[in-house]
């Protein structure tokens, strides 16, 4: 754009001049020639004018161009951005539901262990007293049977005689 107002304003400047030259060569009056300048100076000065307000429009008119495109360029990059936000908050948003999600399911399967093996103890101590209990009840009979026995092994008629109860020990 600035080539074709630099383009523009040499040739208008060249006009001037060549048009200047022209009527001070020219055979004419003095008077008709400067009354022939003041008009190609006057007609210069509008072409001038003119000159500038087409510029003047031309500018207006590419300002405003690129301002709707600035604008539409804005409000596509704000989409865009309010898009991209609107993606990562619903992307943020599932993976805390599924971490959630997955700790709840860990924290289930865990009290499930924790019961499974809370049981399996139960169940082992309980077998454990049991079994004491019968060890216990066959070792006492086989104390009162060895004590019978021992107590049937010495008669009465040996009844005089000091007998040692048998040691446990």
């Amino acid at each position: 754009m600035a080539e074709k107002r630099d383009f523009l304003i040499g040739m208008l400047m060249g006009s001037a001049i060549g048009a200047a030259v022209t009527l001070l060569y020219a055979p004419q009056a003095g008077e008709d020639t400067r009354d022939l300048l003041r008009q190609r100076a006057n007609d210069a000065k509008e072409k001038a004018s003119e000159l500038a307000g087409n510029v003047k429009s031309t500018v207006t008119e590419s300002a405003e161009s690129a301002k709707v495109r600035v604008s539409g360029a804005a409000d596509a990059v704000k989409t865009k951005a309010s898009d991209v936000v609107d993606t990562v908050k619903t992307r943020v948003s599932d993976a805390a539901e599924t971490v959630k999600s997955s700790t709840h399911d860990l924290i289930d399967r865990s009290r499930n262990v924790v019961e499974t093996k809370k049981a399996q103890v139960t169940a082992a101590v309980e077998a454990g007293k049991q079994a004491y209990e019968q060890k216990k009840d066959a070792l006492e009979a086989d104390v009162q049977a060895d004590v019978n026995s021992e107590l049937a092994t010495t008669s009465p008629a040996s009844a005089g005689t000091e007998t040692t109860p048998p040691s446990t020990g």
